[in-house]
C-alpha cells in the first residue's frame, strides 16, 4: 500500500504581488511610500476589523484588507492597502447574504461601470473590478479622507459663518453632477451626507449605488432595482446632522428630506436630470437655512415629499438673509412642477458661478471705492491752501475766461444732446446704420470742444452700444433667414414624408440622410455624442417647437426602417422632448415611445384636438395611422375635428388628403387638397396631389391642368409626366400621351418604355407581335399595361385576346388570395372580350367594392364589364340596373366637356355595354 501523502496534489502556488515578480528580473526594486498625508479630518475608521479576514481576492496579492469601514444595502466597504503602489484604497464587496442572487450581482456590477465611466475630479474613481476566492464580485476606489457636507453643515453656529466657503463647495457639486447628467446618469440620492470635503478644498461627490443611466431608463431599470433588496442604505460616512440620512430603495429611491415630488411618488417613468436638480435645491436650501426642505420623521418626511409640502421651506428661505438671487435659485430647484426647474446641474452651476462672481465684483468695488475716497481726501487737504491764494490775486481774469469757456461748453453740451437725441430715435426706429452716423458726428463734436469728460464718455458709450445693436440686429436677420430656411427645408422633408407609406426603403435613407444634412446646414449635428451646444442653439431661437415636430417626423422615418424602440429613434423622440416642454405634447411624445395606446388614443379624441396643435395632430395621426391601423377611425375622427379647428393649416390639408383618400374618402380627400392648393398655389407638391386625385376621381380634363400646373414648378418630376400621359392615354390623346411618357423616361421613369410602346402600338407605329414580344418578358407592372393595351385597342382586328387571357389567367392564379385591383380589372375586361362572362362577373365580385370603380382609366371599365356579363348569363333586370347607373355617372363625367371625351376609353366600354344590352 503505498504512502498517500505522496499521491496528494501539490499546493497551488500562493499568487506573487507584481513587485515581487519584478525583483526576481531585476533584483529588487525599491519601493517608494510617500508620508501620509493625514489631516484634521482623520482617516477612515475600521468599525469591524473582523469582516476582512475570510476575504481574499482571486488572483491578486497586492491588496491587504483591514476591516469594514462601511457597509450599505448590497455591499460592504473595506479598507485596504496595495503593497505594489503603496496606497490606501477602499474595497466594495457583495454582501454574503445576497451573493447568490443574480439581479443583485448585475446592479452592483453596473455601479462599478457607472463609477468607472464617470472620469471626474468630483467622483471617486474606480480602480479595478474583481472577484473574491468565494466569487463574490468587489470593485475598488480610491479611499475618501475627509469630512461630509453634513458635519461641517452642522458645526455651524451661525448660517451666515462662512457661507461663501459652503457656496463654493455647493458650486463644485453642481458641477460634478453637471458631469454626470452630460453622461445621461442620474445620481438619485444627492445630499449633503453623500458630498465629501477634504483636508486640502477637494469636494467628491459618492454614494452613487443609486444611480440610473438614461439610456437604459424606464421601468426595466427599477424593475432590478426592486429586486436587488436594497431596503436601507446607510455609511458611517452620514455623520450627525444629517436629517433622513438613510436611504430608501425599491420603487421609491433615495433620501426623502431631499427627494423630489415624482421621486418620492414612486413615478419612476418621469424620473430625469430635473430630479437631481431638486436634491441640488435642498442641499441650497439646508445651506442657507440650516435645514432641508422636509424636517418631520422618516415617514411624515416621505408624504410631505410625494405631496412638496414647501410652505415652511420658503418661509425659511425669506428670512434667512441670503441675497434675493441665491433665494430664488433655490426656490427654482425646489418648484414641485418638474418642467418649471433648471433643466439639468449645469444650469444650477451656473447661476450659483454668477453669484460669486458678482459677489467678488461688489466686494472689488467697494475697497476701489474706499481707496478711492481717502485719496480724495489726502489731494483735498493738499490743494485747498493753493486755490484759496489764487482766488486772491486772479478771481477778475478768471471770472472773464470762465464765463467764455461756460458759454462755449453749453453750446458743445446743447449740440451734442441734440444729436444724441437724433441717434436715439434713429436707433428706436432701428435704422441703426444712421443712427451710428449721427453719434459719430456727437463723439467728434464732444471730443474736439471743451465739453465735459462725462458727456465725452456718454456719446462714445452710446456710439458703441449702437454699434453693439447693429451687430446684434445683423446676426439676428442672418439667424432669422437661416431659421426660415430650415423651417422651410424641414417643411418640404414633411411634406415628401407624406408618401413616405409607399416608399422603398432606399428612398426612406435618402430622407433620413436628408434630414441630417439640413442641421448640418443650419449648423448643429444632432447626430453628436454631445448634443447640448445644438441643442442650446435651437432653444434659443423660436423655432424650438418646430424642429421637435420635424423631429417627430424624423422619429417616424427611423422607425420604418428600424424598430420603433431602436435607439435611433428613440434618441430623437429624446431630443423633441428636451426642446418642446409643453405638458401635452410631452404626453403625446412619450406615449409614441412607449407605444402607450390608449394615451394615443385619449389625445385622439375629438374634444380633446384643440388642445393639440396642429403639427401634433399630424405627429400623432400619422403614427397611429401606420403602427395602429386597427384605430384608423379614431385618426379620422380626430383630422375631421382639426380641419374644422385649422383650416387654414397647410400642412393638415395635405396631410388630412392622404388619409382621406387612403380611406376611400375620395370626395373629402379632393376637398383638402383643392384647399391646401389654394393656401399654397406655388407648392408643387399639393398641387401634384390635387392632381392624382381628380385623376383618380375620373375628372381628366381638371387633373390634365392640374398636372401642367404642377410641372411648371416642378418640370422633371417623373411621376407628373406620366401621371399626365395617363391622362391622355385614357382619353384617346396617344400622341399627346407619348410625348408625356418620352418626358417621363427621360426624367427616369422605369415603366416609361412600355407604355410608351402601348402608345406606338396605338398609332399603328409597332405591331401587335411587338407588343406581345415584350408583353411576355416585361416586369409585371409593365405586363400587365400591355396586356390592358392588347385587350382594349379600338381595332377589334388588332387584339391579341387569347394571349392577354392567358397572361392575365396567369397573374390571378399567381397572386392568390392577395388583391391588385389593376389585374382584376384586366382580367374581368379579357374575360368580357372573350366570352367568358361567368368567369368575368366572379372576377368583378372579389373586386371590393369602393370609389375605385367609378374612376376613369382601368378600372372604369368595371360596371360595365358586369352589366355585359349579368345580360350574357339571363340576368336582364340586374343587368339594366348596372348599366343605368353606370351610364349615368359617365354622362355626369362627359356632359361637362363632351369634345374632351369623344375618343376616351369610358366612352368605347359605355358603347361596347350598351351594344350588347341592346341585343
Amino acid at each position: 500500500m503505498s504512502d498517500s501523502r505522496s499521491e496528494r496534489p501539490d499546493p497551488p502556488e500562493k499568487p506573487r504581488t507584481i513587485l515581487e515578480s519584478i525583483a526576481e528580473l531585476v533584483g529588487g526594486p525599491s519601493k517608494v511610500l510617500l508620508p501620509d498625508s493625514d489631516s484634521k479630518h482623520g482617516t477612515s475608521p475600521i468599525v469591524a476589523p473582523q469582516t476582512a479576514t475570510d476575504l481574499v481576492p482571486r488572483g491578486r496579492a497586492n491588496y491587504q484588507l483591514m476591516g469594514e469601514i462601511a457597509r450599505g444595502g448590497m455591499g460592504s466597504v473595506l479598507k485596504g492597502h496595495d503593497t505594489d503602489l503603496g496606497r490606501d484604497v477602499a474595497i466594495k464587496v457583495l454582501r454574503e447574504d445576497i451573493a447568490g442572487n443574480a439581479t443583485a450581482i448585475q446592479r452592483f456590477v453596473e455601479e462599478a461601470q457607472i463609477g468607472g465611466q464617470l472620469q471626474h475630479p468630483g467622483i471617486v474613481p474606480v480602480y479595478e473590478l474583481g472577484l473574491m476566492a468565494d466569487d463574490r464580485p468587489y470593485f475598488t476606489m480610491k479611499l475618501v479622507k475627509g469630512r461630509t457636507l453634513a458635519e461641517l453643515l452642522h458645526e455651524r453656529k451661525d448660517l451666515a459663518d462662512e457661507r461663501g466657503r459652503y457656496l463654493a463647495i455647493f458650486e463644485a457639486v453642481c458641477q460634478t453632477v453637471a458631469y454626470a447628467h452630460s453622461k445621461k446618469v442620474l445620481h438619485r440620492d444627492l445630499k449633503p451626507a453623500n458630498i465629501m470635503v477634504g483636508a486640502f478644498g477637494e469636494v467628491q461627490v459618492v454614494d452613487w449605488g443609486l444611480a440610473k443611466v438614461l439610456s437604459r431608463g424606464g421601468v426595466a431599470d427599477e424593475e432590478r432595482a426592486r429586486e436587488s433588496h436594497m431596503s436601507v442604505v446607510e455609511t458611517v460616512r452620514s455623520g450627525p446632522g444629517s436629517f433622513g440620512s438613510q436611504s430608501m430603495a425599491g420603487s421609491v429611491m433615495g433620501t426623502p428630506a431631499y427627494m423630489a415630488p415624482e421621486q418620492a411618488q414612486g413615478e419612476i417613468d418621469k424620473l430625469d436630470e430635473r430630479a437631481d436638480v431638486f436634491s441640488l435645491g435642498a442641499i441650497l436650501c439646508e445651506i442657507l437655512t440650516g435645514d432641508p426642505p422636509y424636517l418631520d420623521g422618516e415617514e411624515r418626511t416621505l408624504v410631505q415629499a410625494a405631496r412638496a409640502h414647501l410652505d415652511p421651506c420658503h418661509d425659511r428661505l425669506e428670512g434667512c438673509g441670503a441675497d434675493a438671487e441665491l433665494v430664488q435659485l433655490c426656490r427654482d430647484c425646489l418648484t414641485p412642477a418638474r418642467d418649471a426647474r433648471p433643466r439639468n446641474a449645469d444650469e444650477v452651476a451656473r447661476r450659483v458661478q454668477a453669484h460669486l462672481v458678482s459677489v467678488e465684483e461688489r466686494a472689488h468695488r467697494a475697497e476701489v471705492e474706499a481707496s478711492e475716497q481717502r485719496r480724495a481726501r489726502t489731494v483735498t487737504t493738499a490743494v485747498a491752501g493753493l486755490v484759496v491764494l489764487a482766488a486772491v490775486f486772479g478771481t477778475g481774469a478768471f471770472y472773464f475766461v470762465q464765463k467764455e469757456r461756460a458759454a462755449r461748453v453749453e453750446f458743445v453740451r446743447a449740440s451734442v444732446d441734440q444729436l444724441h437725441d437724433e441717434a436715439i430715435e434713429l436707433a428706436q426706429g432701428e435704422r441703426f446704420a444712421e443712427a451710428i452716423d449721427v453719434a459719430r458726428q456727437a463723439v467728434a463734436l464732444a471730443a474736439g470742444g471743451d465739453a465735459a469728460p462725462e458727456l465725452v464718455a456718454r456719446t462714445e458709450r452710446f456710439l458703441a452700444q449702437t454699434r453693439s445693436h447693429l451687430d446684434a440686429a445683423e446676426r439676428e436677420a442672418e439667424f432669422a433667414a437661416r431659421d426660415r430656411e430650415l423651417i422651410e427645408r424641414l417643411e418640404a422633408l414633411r411634406l415628401e414624408l407624406a408618401e413616405a407609406a409607399l416608399s422603398t426603403d432606399d428612398e426612406l435613407r435618402e430622407l433620413d440622410r436628408r434630414f441630417v444634412e439640413t442641421f448640418a446646414t443650419y449648423g448643429v449635428d444632432l447626430e453628436a455624442d454631445d448634443l447640448r451646444p445644438a441643442l442650446e442653439r435651437i432653444r434659443q431661437r423660436e423655432i424650438a417647437e418646430e424642429v421637435a415636430l420635424a423631429l417627430d417626423d424624423w422619429t417616424a422615418i427611423r422607425q420604418s426602417l428600424y424598430e420603433a424602440d431602436s435607439d435611433l429613434a428613440v434618441r430623437l423622440i429624446h431630443l423633441a422632448i428636451d426642446l418642446d416642454r409643453a405638458p401635452l405634447r410631452r404626453r403625446m411624445r412619450v406615449a409614441i415611445l412607449e407605444e402607450d395606446v390608449e394615451t394615443m388614443l385619449g389625445l385622439a379624441r375629438p374634444e380633446a384636438v384643440e388642445r393639440l396643435t396642429p403639427g401634433s395632430v399630424w405627429a400623432l395621426g400619422s403614427h397611429v395611422w401606420n403602427h395602429h391601423s386597427e384605430h384608423r377611425s379614431s385618426v379620422l375622427r380626430m383630422y375631421d375635428r382639426a380641419l374644422e379647428l385649422y383650416p387654414d393649416d397647410f400642412i393638415l390639408r395635405v396631410m388630412g388628403g392622404n388619409l382621406l383618400t387612403d380611406a376611400g374618402r375620395r370626395t373629402e380627400g379632393l376637398e383638402s387638397y383643392a384647399a391646401a392648393v389654394s393656401l399654397r398655389p406655388r407648392n408643387g407638391f399639393a398641387r401634384m396631389r390635387l392632381a392624382f386625385a381628380l385623376q383618380h376621381a375620373g375628372d381628366i380634363p381638371r387633373s390634365t391642368k392640374a398636372f401642367e400646373a404642377a410641372l411648371e414648378l416642378s418640370p422633371s418630376d417623373a411621376d407628373l409626366h406620366a401621371g399626365l400621359a395617363l391622362g391622355h392615354f385614357y382619353m384617346g390623346r396617344y400622341e399627346s400621351a407619348l410625348a408625356s411618357f418620352e418626358a417621363a423616361r427621360a426624367a427616369g421613369s422605369e415603366e416609361a418604355p412600355d407604355e410608351m410602346l402601348l402608345n406606338r402600338f396605338y398609332l399603328g407605329r409597332a405591331s401587335a407581335d411587338e407588343v406581345v414580344a415584350r408583353a411576355s418578358v416585361a416586369p409585371m407592372s409593365g405586363q400587365m399595361a400591355l396586356c390592358w393595351g392588347l385587350a382594349n385597342h379600338p381595332d377589334p382586328e388588332r387584339r391579341r385576346l387569347e394571349f392577354t387571357y392567358e397572361l392575365s389567367a396567369a397573374r390571378i392564379r399567381a397572386l392568390g388570395d392577395r388583391m391588385d385591383q389593376f389585374a382584376f380589372a384586366i382580367h374581368a375586361a379579357v374575360c368580357a372580350r372573350t366570352g367568358r362572362y361567368a368567369e368575368a362577373l366572379e372576377t368583378c365580385d372579389r373586386l371590393p367594392v369602393n370609389d375605385d370603380l367609378d374612376a376613369l382609366g382601368t378600372m372604369s371599365c368595371i360596371p360595365f364589364v358586369r352589366a355585359v356579363s349579368l345580360h350574357a348569363l339571363g340576368r336582364e333586370q340586374e343587368a339594366a340596373r348596372v348599366l343605368h347607373v353606370a351610364a349615368a355617372r359617365a354622362e355626369e363625367r362627359i356632359a361637362r366637356d363632351p369634345a374632351a371625351w369623344g375618343d376616351s376609353s369610358l366612352v368605347r366600354w359605355r358603347a361596347f355595354a350598351e351594344e350588347a344590352l341592346a341585343d
